[in-house]
Formats: structure tokens, C-alpha cells, sequence
């Protein structure tokens, strides 16, 4: 597992990683053709044709991430609609464990997230995230998607980490990727970021299914 003891900086993903995945991926592919369908008068499967193609030929890029960008493109309170399926964010299984473990070491403790100031401001109030964190990075504050190297150049500018001695918790393995040709020195990858969904393959990242599954291992390498 992993060598603490070699690791200063922790920079962990919020959705897929801390928080469940399954509300978005239910908002986005339920809740939003539901409610587009209503609010703009046409079936169901035709607000799918129009949602999912928009949402997958931008798949890894800034505005996929943007809550902004999609209210524009479909004319829709994306906010709001999110505000009604709320009772759906969560932390996913061991997280609370894994901070409260994490807060007790001396090591600094950032989110560092695709995710928007919006998208923040919806969940935020249910997990308060701030309870265990000394930082909040979204890479819309840098002009550029974790999965390109221009946000890690200018993270590291930003906090001054070391990257052999950093870690980056996610979901997403184009981003553990970019972050391991950036020179992050620590990798971990989280199988299992939908509750509701097989775990997916990391091949060679290092993995648990989720991050409370590290504490024991945690706990002994202190």
C-alpha cells in the first residue's frame, strides 16, 4: 500500500473519490431528461437524443464540468434541478473514517476537483468537506481540466507542494495519469465511485475500493 511516511501532501478528488458518485450520474442521465422533457415539452427520449450526445462529445474537458456551460447549452436551471434529487448526495462508504484518520496527521489536506464553485455549493451544505480540508482547488480556477498538464503546472505554482512527496486520490484514471506525468509521486485510484455500479478496472493505479478501506493499513504504517 502506500508509504506514508514518504507523503507531505494529500490531494484528493471529491465525486467518485469522497462522495458517491450515484447522484450525479443519476442526475445527469435520469433527472435531467425527466425533468428537460417537462419543462421543455417533449417525450422523454427525445430530451435524452438531445442531453447525452452534448454531454459525451465534451467527456473529459473544462466545460464537461461546468454547471454553468450545460444551464447555458439547454437552457435549463441546472442548480435547481440538482436541489430537488439533493437527498442523493452522500459520502461514499469509509470517507468520514478516512478524513477523520487523515485530520489527526500532520500532513496537508486539499480537494482538488474538476467540479465547480456551483457544483461545490450544492454539496457542500450536506458533507461540509471543510470540516477535514485546509483547501479547495477547482481546475475551472485554472483554465484547465485535471486531465491536462497545464492545471498541474499551475497547482503546484498555487500551493507549493512537493510533487515526489504528494498523493492524488481519484476516480478518474486520465487524471491519475496526467497527475503521474506531472511528477506526483503517489497514486491511488478508487474502484468503486458509484455506490449503485460495478466496480471499474484501474489497471496499473494502485486501488481500493474505496478510500475507508486504507485506514487499517493507514493506522499501521503510523
Amino acid at each position: 500500500m502506500l508509504d506514508w511516511a514518504k507523503i507531505d501532501t494529500v490531494m484528493l478528488d471529491m465525486d467518485g473519490t469522497l462522495l458517491d458518485l450515484h447522484f450525479d450520474t443519476y442526475y445527469w442521465l435520469q433527472h435531467l431528461p425527466e425533468r428537460y422533457s417537462q419543462l421543455k415539452g417533449v417525450t422523454e427520449q427525445q430530451a435524452k437524443n438531445i442531453i447525452y450526445p452534448k454531454l459525451m462529445s465534451l467527456r473529459g474537458q473544462l466545460d464537461w464540468y461546468s454547471i454553468e456551460y450545460w444551464a447555458t447549452q439547454f437552457d435549463i436551471d441546472i442548480v435547481a434541478l440538482q436541489h430537488e434529487v439533493r437527498h442523493k448526495i452522500g459520502f461514499l462508504s469509509g470517507t468520514e473514517d478516512f478524513l477523520n484518520w487523515l485530520s489527526t496527521t500532520d500532513k496537508q489536506i486539499f480537494l482538488v476537483t474538476n467540479a465547480d464553485h456551483y457544483s461545490l455549493g450544492v454539496k457542500q451544505p450536506h458533507v461540509r468537506l471543510d470540516r477535514w480540508l485546509h483547501g479547495f482547488y477547482h481546475s475551472h480556477d485554472y483554465g484547465f481540466a485535471k486531465e491536462e498538464q497545464g492545471f498541474w503546472q499551475a497547482l503546484e505554482k498555487d500551493i507549493g507542494y512537493d510533487p515526489e512527496r504528494s498523493l492524488m486520490v481519484d476516480d478518474n484514471l486520465e487524471v491519475l495519469a496526467a497527475a503521474q506525468e506531472s511528477g506526483i509521486g503517489h497514486l491511488l485510484a478508487v474502484s468503486k465511485p458509484d455506490s449503485q455500479r460495478p466496480p471499474q478496472d484501474t489497471g496499473k493505479f494502485l486501488s481500493v475500493e474505496n478510500v475507508g478501506q486504507a485506514v487499517p493499513t493507514l493506522k499501521e504504517a503510523n
